[in-house]
C-alpha cells in the first residue's frame, strides 16, 4: 500500500461511510480505530495489513479523527488477540471474502504451475496474477511474503544447487525454440 496520500485521495478512500460507522457500534471504544483501519485497508487492498506499520500514518490520523480516538491507540491494537480475529471474520463476511487456506494455497501453486508456467516469467506479473485470481475466487490473498514464496518456488535452486528451469514442475514443457 502506498504510504503518501494527497488530502483529496485520503478523504475519498479513508472516509468512514454510514455503513462503516454502523459496524463500529457493536465494538468497544478501544477497538474502534483498529477495526475501522482494518476495514478501510481491506476495502482498498482486498487483504489485511501484515502489521501496523503497513497502514499509512496519514490514514491512521484521518480515521482516528473520524472515530474520535487518539491515533496513538493504533499502536496498542492487539494483533494476536480474539478481537482482531473477530474483526477479520466480520470484514471478510461484509465483503464476501474468506480466508485463504493451505488447500487454497496449494491450488494456487498448481494453477501457477499448470497455467502460467512457461508463459509468464516476470515475478511481479505472476504476483499480480495470484492476487487477481484470489479476488476472482473471493479469497483474501495470502500475505505478500507468502505470495513471493509461492511465485519464487518456480525459480528456486534445486537440491543440487543448480538453477531449475522456469518450467520445472510444470505438466507441460515449453515448445521448440524455448531458450533459458
Amino acid at each position: 500500500m502506498r504510504q503518501e496520500w494527497e488530502p483529496e485521495d485520503l478523504i475519498e478512500v479513508w472516509t468512514l461511510l454510514e455503513e462503516d460507522q454502523e459496524r463500529l457500534r457493536n465494538k468497544s471504544v478501544a477497538n474502534w480505530l483498529g477495526f475501522a483501519l482494518l476495514l478501510k485497508f481491506f476495502e482498498v487492498e482486498d487483504r489485511f495489513p501484515e502489521d501496523a506499520g503497513e497502514v499509512p500514518v496519514s490514514a491512521v490520523s484521518y480515521v482516528a479523527q473520524q472515530v474520535r480516538v487518539p491515533a496513538e491507540e493504533w499502536a496498542a491494537y492487539d494483533w494476536s488477540g480474539r478481537a482482531i480475529k473477530r474483526h477479520r471474520m466480520e470484514i471478510w463476511s461484509a465483503f464476501g471474502f474468506r480466508e485463504c487456506t493451505e488447500e487454497d494455497r496449494a491450488q494456487l501453486a498448481e494453477w501457477l504451475a499448470v497455467e502460467l508456467c512457461g508463459v509468464e516469467l516476470n515475478r511481479d506479473r505472476l504476483t499480480e496474477a495470484v492476487v487477481a485470481r484470489c479476488r476472482k475466487d473471493w479469497l483474501e490473498p495470502p500475505a505478500p511474503g507468502q505470495i513471493a514464496r509461492l511465485v519464487g518456488r518456480r525459480s528456486a535452486p534445486s537440491r543440487n544447487g543448480s538453477a531449475r528451469p522456469p518450467w520445472d514442475g510444470c505438466r507441460r514443457r515449453p515448445g521448440p525454440g524455448w531458450t533459458t
